[in-house]
């Protein structure tokens, strides 16, 4: 740090920090004497005054500039040690004052430097040689994987139990919930992908080493030919993707990368109907496991693979009919009324499926946005640091790890200030919310100076003007619509997600504000902001049989409209969560801010059979100070 700053802080630095440390007991006795002065009745405190106001005007303030300030402060304090006995003039206050300011402020930017030269990793460079050839090897296994025939579903799970046993592990098709009923009539087929490129953070330049280190996304692009037009129906397209899934990572354990990497699968967003093939480096390969990388193959369709403007918000692509046959219920009269009346909007599986088309072309604006604005990959970067610290995710209480939904991230945050320099303020002005010119440190404040305070819910946002915002904001969802409109960037995002983010935005802001405190380690390295127990006022642990908290999935007890809804989250356990918040945050009302609810992390996370049985959840309430300790609540009105 100390080279950083003799290297970027010349000579005014040390001069500015020096007058401001001397002329502090000064500035105190200054203002004695001010106080002084007031109180005398012989006319004399008027006449300092306007010495003052003269002094003012021959000895301007400092302009703001890392030199200027010094030297104004060091001329300040010898112009005052001249004048012994002389009270400090206005000037010669205000230039100290400014002088520790400027000190503190280039203290900080220096400090944010620093950190982002420890923790951002670039691609190509001599660090990550080993982690760029493993990605080539990657591309070539993909891209030479041979092709399969039509397969049924009985026998595509066949096929991938027989080419994957003799892999570490058996291979199994990860199916969403609901999995196909028996006798589906839908056929899945494998071939190499059409294009296997390496997406997200680590191409962009916004990835960073955080607790858990970072994931390098390789997008493997299903070709055209495996899909039908109406498969973005009754999840007939995440079937087709989760067999895909399965056969990338058979070609994977089949090849010599299983002698290097851990091969599993996982969940993108904890959602169930996104399962990814993840490799972790094994611990005796120590050139890739030094870098703590994850690296995940994202299975994906092009822009125009299926027809988006069905999948809009507001239509239906999960049929209530299907439901009931996913339950084992035969087909009657009742589940064909139930397809022709009005069927209830599935945004959430829509933006699934939309995010794999759209996957690209949402990287490809981000880059676009780092073309224009020079310092967004740092910022962005930088917004996902402060994220990374905040999040609860992958940390512990006591034995047991908190996982969360992870749909809140560095994604989400880096096209929240990529809109924030691109989109033109709505209303008088114009112009972008934040310039294309700013540094790193002012976009950061700028973005987290607008998430403290915008509520996506009560205003959506969109880039352009094309979106349909009623539709995407039905039900009181947040919304931030992407750029070609298509898709709802916050779907699945739970409302108390949002709200923390506001209170940690707000408190992050304050202390951006507070120049008299050090600004760098309340915002990145206190030990509390990730700390369960210490971030809430209150922390309930909750053990839960999802089983009987969620709607049935069989027999004659299933109520339709309830186990869609449920689906809608993706996975059982975000449900759960979803269902929990709703109930607690009714029954506190105004008594807290915020009530947040977070699953842990089982090794079971993304099993189905296992999470439906039970499942442990950490409450964390924080209290309204005003309203917490209210003794008497109105109830409904008994007529």
């Amino acid at each position: 740090m100390a080279a950083a700053k003799r290297k970027a802080g010349g000579g005014s630095l040390p001069a500015a920090k020096h007058s401001a440390t001397k002329a502090a007991p000064a500035a105190a006795a200054a203002e004695s004497d001010a106080d002084m002065a007031s109180s005398d009745e012989d006319g004399s405190a008027a006449g300092g005054s306007d010495e003052e106001m003269a002094d003012g005007d021959e000895e301007p303030a400092a302009s703001g500039g890392n030199d200027g300030s010094g030297a104004d402060a060091a001329a300040a304090g010898a112009e005052h040690k001249k004048r012994t006995g002389a009270r400090a003039t206005n000037a010669e206050v205000m230039a100290l004052n400014e002088a520790s300011m400027l000190f503190k402020s280039n203290l900080f930017r220096l400090q944010i430097d620093e950190l982002l030269g420890e923790t951002l990793v670039a691609a190509n460079t001599k660090e990550t040689r080993g982690l760029d050839a493993a990605l080539k090897q990657i591309r070539d296994v993909l891209m030479a994987a041979e092709s399969t025939k039509e397969l049924t579903m009985d026998a595509a799970a066949n096929l991938v139990r027989k080419l994957g046993k003799g892999a570490a592990g058996a291979v199994t098709i990860p199916f969403p919930d609901p999995a196909p009923p028996a006798g589906l009539a839908v056929k899945v087929a494998f071939a190499a992908p059409e294009a296997v490129n390496v997406a997200g953070s680590y191409p962009l330049g916004t990835a960073v080493r955080v607790h858990g280190g970072f994931n390098v996304d390789v997008v493997a692009q299903m070709p055209a030919q495996l899909l039908q037009e109406r498969d973005h129906l009754n999840y007939r397209y995440f079937y087709k993707r989760a067999f895909y899934t399965a056969m990338l990572r058979v070609q994977l354990q089949r090849s010599a990368l299983s002698e290097l990497f851990d091969i599993d699968y996982a969940l993108l967003r904890s959602d169930a109907r996104l399962p990814v093939v993840v490799l972790r480096p094994k611990p005796d390969t120590k050139h890739l496991r030094r870098l703590d990388c994850t690296i995940r193959i994202v299975p994906t369709i092009a822009h125009d693979a299926l027809p988006l403007h069905r999948l809009a918000p507001g239509r239906n692509n999960v049929r209530p009919s299907y439901i009931r046959e996913t339950a084992g219920i035969a087909p009657n009269a009742t589940a064909a009324d139930d397809d022709s009346g009005e069927l209830p909007p599935t945004p959430q599986y829509n933006a699934a499926v939309v995010g794999d088309a759209l996957l690209l072309t949402h990287l490809k604006y981000l880059f676009e946005t780092a073309e224009m604005c020079a310092e967004f990959p740092r910022a962005a970067a930088l917004l996902r640091i402060w994220r990374s610290q905040r999040a609860a995710a992958g940390r512990r209480v006591g034995a047991r790890e908190v996982a969360g939904t992870r749909r809140l991230g560095g994604f989400v945050l880096a096209m929240a200030l990529a809109w924030l320099v691109r989109s033109p303020r709505s209303g008088p002005g114009s112009g972008a919310r934040l310039a294309a010119s700013m540094n790193v440190h002012q976009l950061f404040k700028g973005a987290i100076e607008f998430l403290a305070v915008h509520d996506f819910a009560a205003h959506p946002a969109q880039f352009g003007d094309a979106a349909d915002l009623a539709a995407f904001g039905a039900g009181g969802a947040a919304v931030l619509v992407d750029p070609s409109a298509s898709t709802n960037l916050l779907a699945g995002v739970q409302p108390w997600e949002l709200a923390e983010l506001r209170i940690e935005a707000c408190q992050t802001a304050l202390d951006l504000s507070h120049h008299s405190e050090p600004q760098f380690d309340r915002v990145f390295l206190s030990a509390a902001l990730a700390d369960v127990t210490a971030k809430y006022d209150h922390v309930f642990r909750l053990d839960v049989d999802l089983a009987q908290l969620l709607a049935p999935h069989h027999g004659s007890g299933l109520d339709v409209a309830r186990r869609l809804a449920e689906l809608e989250c993706g996975h059982s356990a975000v449900a759960a969560q979803s269902r929990i918040a709703w109930l607690l945050g009714g029954a506190l009302q105004q008594r807290a801010r915020l009530v947040a609810v977070h699953p842990c992390a089982d090794a079971s996370f993304g099993d189905r059979t296992r999470i439906n049985r039970r499942h442990v959840f950490y409450i964390g309430v924080v209290a309204d100070a005003g309203e917490a300790r209210r003794v008497v609540d109105l109830g409904p009105n008994p007529d």
